[in-house]
């Protein structure tokens, strides 16, 4: 059976609930069972989101995040691949079938296409994190929408012709536009934020990543969580903190696009050159 045929005989096992115009919910009776370990805390859930109906998500920068329920988590990961850490979050995340969303910089899925595969094939949603990592508020239109343009190519040309990327996109450094937001929302990208930020981008133990994780949690009660799978310590504090997360009540859910397979993000040919009306 091929990749495509599995998601969607696996999306067959799946209850749509309709909640919003444009938005549903996907959502499984219960946790998928995780073969070899029975504790696992698995993905309870998939949500389906029209990126025309949900454009903006993450409470840090705007009104509305993901339609989670209390003591609900999206696990995203910024920054990656790594060649020497991303395997191990992909190991950690596997060993508990927890499906997460991660968002890729395009010079890194140039240098290890190979890690760009095994997420997707391992069930996770792949966004794109623009092509170097730059700050887009401070650059150019132009030279920002090139920057977004190029990270999906790349990203798209690490997948392969089979496999699509998610239209997903995180700025880097959580920098954006008014303009750069219009633009996003024209080609059809919903723009992620983040809800809870650990700041596992700063110097840290694993230790610290988890206790700084679980105390914003608590406060908060769901949300996208920011982590970062190019840092050796996150990588160490994921195994730990998925555990701590399920003896806590907490369950994980992945966020998918409605139709994103048949549906693949338009890129321009010259985004220096391109023109669109904005707001």
């Amino acid at each position: 059976m091929d990749l495509k045929s599995a998601r969607r005989n696996a999306a067959r096992l799946l209850l749509i609930v309709s909640v919003a115009p444009g938005l549903a919910l996907a959502s499984p009776a219960h946790a998928e069972e995780c073969p070899g370990n029975s504790a696992a805390i698995s993905t309870s859930r998939i949500i389906s989101v029209d990126p025309a109906a949900l454009r903006q998500v993450g409470t840090a920068q705007y009104a509305q995040t993901l339609p989670l329920r209390d003591h609900e988590v999206v696990l995203s990961f910024d920054d990656g691949p790594s060649p020497v850490t991303t395997n191990k979050v992909l190991d950690a995340l596997a060993a508990e079938c927890v499906k997460a969303n991660v968002f890729i910089v395009g010079e890194h899925a140039k240098e290890r296409p190979d890690l760009v595969r095994r997420a997707y094939q391992e069930g996770h949603a792949i966004g794109t994190h623009s092509q170097t990592h730059a700050d887009l508020a401070r650059l150019s239109f132009a030279n920002a929408m090139g920057e977004i343009d190029d990270g999906i190519r790349s990203v798209q040309a690490a997948l392969g012709p089979d496999m699509t990327v998610a239209p997903f996109f995180r700025a880097p450094y959580l920098q954006i536009t008014s303009d750069l937001e219009h633009f996003l929302s024209k080609r059809g990208v919903m723009l992620w934020s983040i809800d809870v930020d650990p700041e596992d981008w700063r110097p840290q133990s694993p230790e610290d990543v988890i206790e700084h994780t679980l105390t914003l949690l608590e406060a908060k009660h769901s949300g996208i969580v920011l982590l970062h799978d190019v840092q050796p310590h996150t990588a160490a504090a994921i195994p730990m903190l998925l555990r701590k997360l399920r003896t806590r009540g907490y369950s994980t859910v992945q966020a998918v696009a409605t139709d994103a397979e048949t549906k693949p993000i338009a890129i321009s040919s010259d985004p220096a050159t391109t023109k669109i009306r904005l707001k």
